[in-house]
């Protein structure tokens, strides 16, 4: 006679166990969140699976009017602001002071401008930059504007030169 605890799990077993740890895991994330709004939800909880299906359901039970009203307030007032929030979330934050300074030499991109060259110095609150190839005067750029060329662009600029220091056919 087999045991019964021997028995492998079935699939929809397997299943279920995964929903309801799911469940228990949005039961709890809710709760917490419904507390610090003093959100009532007294009957929070797994509720039994669906026989024939295995699907599992959160039960919210029989709530509180007052915290059925603050969830709904609070619940419009973040889709009134979402658009807000979406967009600040997304923002890329600018540092206050440049991330790292380049050596004299070092090849940078001016993302004000979009171009690549060589760091020669400071101006005051500005770096001073010169083309790679010299073919165009140097100009300033503000630090917080400026990063380090990736290898791709430093691949680019140095097969630039080269092709420019070729001389010319003719």
């Amino acid at each position: 006679m087999m045991d019964v605890d021997s028995r492998p799990e079935s699939t929809l077993a397997k299943a279920i166990r995964q929903q309801r740890a799911e469940a228990r895991a949005a039961c709890d994330a809710l709760a917490e969140a419904a507390d610090a709004f003093d959100i009532e939800l007294p009957e929070l909880g797994v509720d039994r699976s669906a026989p024939y299906t295995g699907e599992v359901l959160v039960e919210v039970g029989r709530v509180p009017v007052e915290s059925v009203r603050l969830l709904a307030e609070h619940l419009q007032l973040l889709n009134q602001h979402w658009d807000t929030i979406a967009a600040a979330v997304a923002e890329p934050v600018t540092p206050a002071v440049p991330l790292f300074r380049p050596n004299v030499g070092d090849l940078v991109v001016d993302t004000a401008t979009g171009r690549a060259g060589e760091f020669r110095g400071e101006d005051g609150d500005t770096w001073c930059l010169a083309p790679v190839s010299g073919d165009s005067a140097p100009w300033t750029a503000d630090p917080l504007t400026v990063r380090t060329a990736t290898v791709n662009e430093l691949v680019r600029v140095g097969m630039t030169a080269r092709v420019n220091r070729q001389p010319k056919a003719g």
